[in-house]
């Protein structure tokens, strides 16, 4: 048994992923404790609003992320080493390109985004800005490692990543406030972004391979995926920004410090979709059964969440106070319904990542349309913070239960099983 384990390749894999992200994990939560308690409630409020805003506007760069991911895995199997450095440089040229446009748009419009997030200054916007271009560039980089398996390079991206936004970060909210610790985040990203180019020459070497891509089955594939993870993604991270926008920023902050405990649950899961998606794909072409695998990792999601649920339920003024400061006590009746939301949220994650592996997409739609009817629904109605977060918990609820439904179908029986091929000459 335990020569079985030493030899699993998913244990292996799993192991140097949430090492990285556990660590990745720890950091990025030292970076908004420390912010919370040198630069107090408001300042809190306006960074992690501009960051979750960020994160919903590079919804766009998870999606190609995975795309990416795919290509890259059909790649690795072919040990195409030159077609993938191809791809990792068409990948980062486009990304960076398009992100570019935006990040000029939001310059221009400045003023006009830091009346929505009710900011005295637009100097937090400028920051964002920048930090949208590297930030989508890395979101679209780490899918070429974890397509081709170096999920040792996928670690070492996002550790760098968070080390450097707590060293930046945290000196310069003393200083700047806000747009120091932003300018964190600028830094932070593009380090990751450098790392990545030295590892591609390093694992894929120099030459590049010309790619030639089936348009009609990539344009089918993004459909189902592109809208599957553009859901989640702007589901993990839209609610933020919008309560800075309606109610006052000591408001904003302590929803912020309650956001931050439940989005401790997504983070210490974030590693399990990261590895079903490529291990199902693999097993199922193995001609290996795929639900233990599924099994494994739902049952370790389910158990990260009933311990949060735990801690919540008897702690959450300790839990609050002591990742965003004592200045968050208040948040504390916000903590429970809120983790509940996003762990409910996460296992849906992770069963969609498994899904998608076995390119099954039944749930996309159903999902896509409760997502849609949870953000106009926040956006409408939120006379208190209690009731936001109900309406979080619902709708995450019920986007669970869309990635369930079927879930042992037979592939004839969801749908044609598409898989994305890259051809190169």
């Amino acid at each position: 048994m335990i020569a079985r384990l030493r030899k699993s390749e998913l244990l292996r894999h799993g192991a140097i992923v949430f090492a990285g992200v556990a660590l990745a994990s720890v950091l990025n939560y030292l970076y908004y404790m420390l912010i919370g308690r040198r630069a107090g409630v408001e300042v809190y409020g306006v960074v992690t609003s501009l960051a979750s805003a960020l994160f919903v506007l590079s919804a766009p760069a998870i999606v190609v992320q995975l795309i990416v991911a795919r290509l890259a895995s059909d790649l690795e199997t072919r040990g195409d080493v030159a077609a993938i450095r191809k791809l990792a440089d068409i990948a980062t040229l486009w990304t960076g390109g398009v992100a570019a446009i935006f990040a000029v748009a939001a310059l221009i419009a400045r003023d006009a985004l830091a009346g929505f997030f009710n900011l005295e200054s637009s100097e937090p916007i400028v920051v964002s800005a920048v930090a949208f271009v590297f930030l989508a560039v890395v979101f679209v980089q780490r899918g070429i490692f974890q397509g081709s398996h170096r999920f040792g390079d996928l670690s070492a991206s996002v550790a760098i990543d968070a080390t450097t936004k707590v060293c930046v970060g945290v000196p310069l909210v003393g200083l700047l406030g806000a747009s120091g610790a932003l300018l964190g985040l600028v830094t932070s990203q593009v380090m990751a972004c450098g790392y990545s180019f030295i590892a591609f020459r390093a694992r894929f070497g120099r030459l590049r391979a010309p790619l030639a891509l089936d348009r009609k089955l990539i344009a089918r594939v993004v459909s189902h995926v592109g809208l599957g993870q553009l859901t989640f993604t702007v589901l993990m991270f839209y609610d933020v920004p919008l309560i800075k926008h309606s109610f006052d920023a000591r408001s904003a902050g302590l929803y912020a410090a309650a956001a931050l405990v439940g989005r401790a649950v997504l983070s210490a899961i974030s590693f399990v979709p990261t590895l079903v998606m490529p291990k199902a794909t693999a097993r199922a072409a193995a001609g290996h059964s795929p639900l233990p695998l599924l099994g494994a990792a739902v049952a370790l999601s389910a158990g990260i969440v009933a311990s949060a649920v735990i801690i919540s339920t008897f702690a959450p003024r300790f839990v609050v106070t002591l990742i965003a400061g004592r200045a968050f006590g208040e948040a504390a009746p916000l903590v429970l319904p809120y983790v509940v939301a996003s762990g409910a949220l996460s296992i849906a994650n992770v069963v969609a990542a498994y899904k998608m592996g076995l390119h099954r997409y039944d749930f996309v739609l159903p999902a896509l349309a409760v997502g849609i009817v949870e953000v106009l629904t926040f956006a409408a109605w939120h006379p208190t913070l209690a009731a936001a977060i109900v309406v979080l918990l619902v709708g995450h609820i019920a986007i669970l239960c869309t990635t369930l439904f079927r879930l042992n179908a037979p592939a004839d029986a969801v749908g044609r099983i598409d898989s994305v091929q890259v051809i190169t000459s």
